[in-house]
């Protein structure tokens, strides 16, 4: 991140729908024979009359955003595959089981056949999805810790935990399984200048010497994601600088001339320093990395003395050096179960142009491309490259940086711009979020009180969640032909998740969706919206009709669509 960040009722019956046979009566108590049918049938009936008695996976929830997603929503998966085996240059994918590719649906009798060409509704535009063209499956959501762990970390535990709940839960919250924790570099004692919870505590404040009851708030909040977080946690231990001791300014937060700023005798101690912090945290807590990142917006000269927060420059050169140091110290110390990530540059181009520089060696000791979405617009390009290299491909930090934005509801629809571009064009197979708190509102999900200890949600946690909520990890993103959207497909193929944004703030667009090239196709959508006045709502159902539904997107929106997948 750069310095200057500021930071119906019983006895309805279901139409008949998509050449299905209709789900059939369903009574107050009792179950719907249609689960005979459509396997999901009995929890859709459940979502769209509301009756009492029935057991739905898609039913109404209430919690933090009004709506939470349902079950059968958030289908199955953990991790997800790396995106790298059998891929496209382009990061599609030839080898993904996806259940929406099968020539019909196993549960139905009724024969796909020839379908009618769906036609816009008047004052509509087509979108078109096509589930038949795969790519990148998704590893899930995050973001990094510092600085607001730094921060909430300090918190009473019971206080603290709310909020870090809330952020792994696929409920009620975000659902987010993706964390990078910072490993600070510590500053000079002597030095009083960096902003105000961007101090991250280092564990080796002279050579050879350890303190590892350091960095307590951060380690709190990390421990207790592991806690709560489940089987399918990722996470990624990252750099800003290394100790200021170990720099040619004997400051943490950069050089004076914002040059390289490691001393050219001090990579293999750096390296060793992430390297014993890493096996610390596995040996002494359980807590494993999968990757370590040395770098942090490396190519960037704004990285100067007696800034803001830590920073270091490296040069091209400079980053394959430590990267082949870090690598081989990962080796040595036995850690083996954590591999190399880089260069997290702040502009994606700078990634197109300096790690396709990387020599076999460096780019040997890599297992992943991690990138900031701020700058730069060569995202094919880099996805091409990841590929290419047989390299995970993430978007490890983003935000409103240097934008101009009226509120924290105007950065909600600016971001869900962000992260459909990013999506559509560059492909990762994760998306990570700069910082879920901080002191400016369009950066942060949650606006907290430190002298109460509290917190409240703000737009982007509604807008976020929209997103996280429905494209669960395992999930494979596919075609969808507007640039204002993204289609997801579930793991276990049982659903179809889109995300539209409208980013107009005064006019509504309408949109009819065709659903012709899905093999199969529930009975209606779930649809959630966020807006100025609006807050991920549960909206009326819409039925789908003949193969396509159509819908309103209101100004300044973010709409998700779950569709029912067999």
């Amino acid at each position: 991140m750069a310095p200057n960040k500021v930071a119906a009722g019983a006895g309805a019956s279901f139409p008949r729908a998509c050449g299905r046979e209709g789900f059939g009566q369903i009574s107050e108590g009792m179950p719907s024979r249609a689960a005979s049918v459509f396997p999901f049938a009995g929890a859709l009936a459940a979502f769209v009359l509301g009756q009492p008695g029935c057991t739905s996976r898609v039913g109404m929830m209430s919690g933090a955003g009004g709506a939470a997603g349902s079950a059968v929503a958030r289908g199955t998966g953990g991790a997800g595959a790396s995106g790298t085996d059998a891929g496209r240059a382009d990061g599609s994918r030839s080898d993904i089981p996806v259940d929406l590719a099968r020539p019909a649906d196993a549960a139905s009798d009724v024969p796909i056949g020839p379908r009618p060409p769906v036609t816009a509704a008047p004052g509509a535009t087509l979108v078109k999805v096509n589930p038949g063209a795969r790519h990148q499956t998704f590893e899930g959501w995050g973001t990094s810790l510092c600085w607001w762990a730094n921060n909430v970390g300090g918190w009473a535990p019971a206080s603290r935990d709310a909020l870090v709940d809330l952020l792994v839960d696929p409920v009620n919250g975000l659902g987010y399984n993706i964390f990078r924790y910072n490993i600070g570099g510590g500053e000079n004692p002597a030095h009083e200048h960096m902003g105000a919870f961007r101090e991250m505590p280092g564990f080796e404040p002279s050579a050879g010497t350890f303190t590892w009851d350091a960095d307590a708030n951060q380690r709190a909040v990390l421990q207790r994601i592991v806690e709560r977080g489940g089987t399918g946690l990722v996470l990624e231990a990252f750099s800003n600088s290394p100790p200021y001791w170990m720099t040619t300014s004997g400051c943490a937060s950069g050089n004076t001339d914002g040059s390289n700023n490691l001393r050219s005798d001090s990579y293999g101690a750096f390296a060793s320093y992430l390297t014993e912090v890493v096996k610390h945290f596995r040996d002494s807590f359980g807590i494993s990395f999968r990757t370590l990142e040395p770098l942090n917006e490396p190519n960037a000269t704004w990285w100067t003395a007696n800034g803001s927060q830590e920073g270091c420059r490296f040069d091209a050169a400079s980053q394959q050096t430590l990267i082949k140091a870090v690598g081989a110290a990962l080796v040595a110390a036995g850690v083996t179960g954590t591999r190399v990530s880089a260069s997290d540059e702040n502009s994606i181009d700078d990634v197109a142009n300096i790690v396709r520089g990387y020599d076999a060696t460096t780019a040997g000791y890599l297992t992943q491309i991690n990138l900031h979405s701020y700058a730069g617009s060569r995202r094919a390009e880099v996805r091409a490259l990841a590929t290419s290299l047989g390299k995970r491909l993430w978007q490890s930090e983003s935000g409103p940086l240097n934008v101009t934005l009226a509120d924290d509801s105007a950065a909600a629809i600016f971001m869900a711009g962000r992260i459909i571009t990013d999506l559509r064009d560059l492909r990762p197979e994760a998306w990570l979020d700069w910082q879920v708190a901080d002191p400016s509102r369009n950066w942060a999900s949650f606006a907290v009180n430190n002298a109460r200890q509290t917190f409240t949600f703000l737009k982007r946690f509604y807008m976020h969640a929209g997103f996280s909520r429905y494209i669960r990890p395992g999930a494979t993103f596919v075609d969808i032909d507007n640039a204002d959207m993204v289609a997801a497909v579930a793991a276990d193929g049982s659903l179809l998740a889109l995300v539209a944004r409208n980013g107009d703030a005064a006019a509504s667009r309408t949109f009819t969706f065709d659903l012709t090239a899905v093999p199969s196709v529930g009975a209606a959508v779930e649809v959630h919206r966020t807006s100025r006045t609006e807050n991920l709502v549960a909206l009326a159902p819409i039925p789908v009709a003949s193969w396509s539904f159509t819908a309103t997107l209101p100004p300044g929106s973010v709409t998700t669509f779950v569709v029912p997948a067999r």
